[in-house]
């Protein structure tokens, strides 16, 4: 059960998961207002299906921190030096674009724009 290995191996670091760089601050940051953005967006629609049509005020807010957070992230990928994944970057924007889209369908809402004809 004891055994050794004659290679000399290096013991593996366990404080963070994953092979890959860590990720840049910028790109993290960028994906918390993606985030935020997303599930804003879903507490508004939620609110509004009880009833309470006036949360729809609230509607340019996910769109706000997801086109933030969108800039926010290509800014950290574009001055990232090197050691940023490209997945990283898609998750970000992938987030981000939830936002946005959420954002833009709550302020038609809002708003009263028609969108698909109607």
């Amino acid at each position: 059960m004891n055994e050794t290995h004659s290679q000399g191996s290096q013991p593996l670091e366990y404080a963070r998961p994953g092979i890959g760089p860590r990720p840049s601050t910028i790109i993290l940051v960028g994906g918390g207002m993606g985030i935020a953005g997303a599930f804003l967006g879903l507490i508004i629609f939620l609110v509004a299906c009880f009833g309470l049509e006036g949360s729809f005020l609230f509607a340019p807010l996910p769109f706000i921190l997801g086109a933030v957070g969108l800039i926010v992230c290509i800014v950290g990928a574009i001055t990232g030096k090197g050691n940023i994944e490209d997945t990283q970057v898609l998750g970000v924007m992938f987030v981000c674009l939830f936002g946005i889209v959420g954002g833009l369908l709550e302020m038609s809402v809002r708003y009263g724009w028609h969108i698909l004809g109607a």
